[in-house]
């Protein structure tokens, strides 16, 4: 008897954590946000795993990956997630997730999370950190192609992306994305490292766009304080954007 082709899983789909186990050896870190502790996978040997990654048979992503890396930027996100008001199981959006920390954070405090990415592998590893961490039922992970978002992707109230401005390029579509996905009057969250180019999202952006912009600095041990910022757009017509300070 023949048997039917087996049918691979969607990245990100649910069991991701059994299937990156059966693949590659990782390392769970353990992150303190807001009185919460969340563990955040990463290869057990990162060398190897980018060299996997710059193979030429290897599709898919971003050959670097950066998303593996926890960066303070998502941290002051997840920070600011965790007091976000749970408004009736509205989901929140995040984009560019990568280890998708913050939707973490608002999942852990009773947020339903979509969290979307387009590499494939940082969709599985976000998906694994949700089940890891039992957040499973609250968190969805699925890809976005910020090109081509699809449309039954639905409006958001609230929408979070930390690191997500590396790219220059596709800030205009990224100021369409979020007009396009952002409730007329929800709003979006951003956090960035202080980098001189990012300026030239915001100035576009303020063409669709309220802004409030608040800083922190974070100092990890024997390091000089990194500089983070954190922006509120809100669509103009929508009120103004929330405060931040």
């Amino acid at each position: 008897m023949n048997r039917p082709p087996e049918t691979k899983a969607a990245p990100g789909s649910p069991g991701a954590l059994e299937r990156l186990e059966g693949r590659l050896a990782l390392a769970w870190s353990p992150v303190k946000v807001a009185g919460l502790t969340l563990e955040l996978p990463e290869p057990a040997d990162p060398a190897a795993y980018i060299q996997e990654r710059l193979e030429p048979a290897a599709a898919g992503g971003d050959k670097l990956p950066y998303w593996t890396k926890l960066w303070p930027a998502a941290l002051v996100l997840a920070q600011f997630a965790a007091g976000l008001p749970v408004a009736g199981g509205e989901p929140v959006l995040e984009l560019g997730a990568g280890l998708g920390l913050p939707g973490l954070v608002a999942a852990a405090r009773g947020q339903t999370v979509v969290q979307t990415d387009l590499d494939p592998d940082a969709l599985d590893f976000c998906r694994a950190a949700a089940e890891r961490n039992g957040l499973g039922e609250r968190v969805t992970v699925r890809a976005l192609d910020w090109l081509a978002p699809p449309a039954e992707l639905g409006r958001f109230g609230t929408i979070l992306g930390a690191e997500i401005l590396y790219h220059p390029p596709l800030y205009p579509r990224l100021v369409e994305l979020l007009a396009g996905l952002l409730q007329p009057q929800g709003s979006a969250y951003l956090s960035h490292q202080q980098r001189p180019f990012a300026i030239a999202f915001f100035d576009l952006a303020r063409e669709r766009f309220e802004l409030r912009r608040s800083q922190r600095a974070l100092r990890a041990s024997g390091e000089e304080p990194t500089t983070v910022f954190l922006y509120a757009l809100r669509p103009k017509g929508g009120g103004a954007s929330p405060d931040i300070s």
